[in-house]
């Protein structure tokens, strides 16, 4: 019997999400900068390449995310040891743990509450390409604690919306493997960045307090 849409997705996000940590756990301690760059490069490559490959085949699009998510995890890798040595193994389970608990709630309130999360949509866009502006010039420049969790706050709020927004439209999408592989790459995503800004936000909080 085929899988709906959600057993898809729920399958093909168990996947990514194994894979991905794996990936993170054999390069905790990578400190090679060309390494780095060569990992940077083929993550964000993979934004275009997942659909790419998802369209050709159901195979060819299941493939690409595997070799993507393994990819983000060697490439998120350091700075997830890094948090760990900063707060601790157990805070950085916590967080995760956390982060599933959010994107679970989310998930039901979009499924369930009958709210059309559809216009979040141009919001949540601005609101992301704002947080990548400040986040550039965060680089070069020294901010205040209170500036850090601020920032953080804000990519934790952005990122809860997006899981309204990407259940929402879960919800609402024709039942293919094609789609199940675009969308999980999205609720990926947006539990990687979810989680990265709470473990700032921890950090950030830590150092204040």
């Amino acid at each position: 019997m085929d899988l709906s849409i959600y057993g898809k997705v729920a399958l093909l996000l168990t996947m990514s999400m194994s894979l991905g940590g794996f990936g993170c756990w054999v390069a905790q301690k990578l400190k090679s900068i060309l390494a780095f760059i060569v990992l940077a490069v083929l993550f964000l490559a993979g934004a275009f390449f997942v659909p790419y490959f998802a369209s050709v085949s159901t195979t060819a699009g299941i493939a690409a995310l595997a070799a993507w998510t393994f990819i983000s995890g060697l490439f998120m890798g350091p700075a997830i040891h890094s948090y760990s040595e900063e707060i601790g193994w157990k805070t950085v389970a916590l967080a995760f743990f956390g982060t599933a608990g959010v994107m679970a709630l989310c998930g039901l309130v979009a499924t369930f509450s009958g709210i059309n999360f559809s216009g979040l949509g141009p919001f949540l866009g601005i609101a992301l390409f704002g947080l990548i502006i400040v986040g550039i010039i965060r680089l070069f420049s020294k901010w205040g604690k209170e500036a850090d969790i601020l920032y953080s706050s804000l990519g934790v709020l952005i990122f809860a919306g997006y899981f309204l927004y990407d259940f929402f439209t879960l919800k609402h999408t024709e039942n293919t493997w094609q789609r199940a592989t675009e969308l999980t790459m999205k609720f990926y995503l947006d539990f990687l960045n979810f989680l990265l800004h709470l473990l700032q936000l921890i950090a950030a909080s830590k150092h204040h307090s």
